[in-house]
């Protein structure tokens, strides 16, 4: 399994319902669905320098390690 260590957390925006599907710019939750309301940084342990974004709820990003 690839082991991952936060770096930050951020909150980001929640933006409105858009007019229609093809102009939802909104962001979800990687585990629950739910609209995010915070980005995760991770460093991949891959030797390369990968870093992962994710973004989960508030609910969720309190479950995250």
């Amino acid at each position: 399994m690839i082991q991952r260590k936060l770096i930050s957390i951020s909150a980001i925006k929640a933006n409105v319902r858009p007019k229609n599907v093809t102009m939802d710019k909104r962001k979800y939750c990687i585990t629950c669905g739910n609209l995010a309301t915070q980005e995760a940084l991770f460093r991949l342990d891959l030797g390369q320098g990968v870093t992962l974004l994710e973004r989960y709820c508030n609910t969720c990003m309190g479950k995250v390690k």
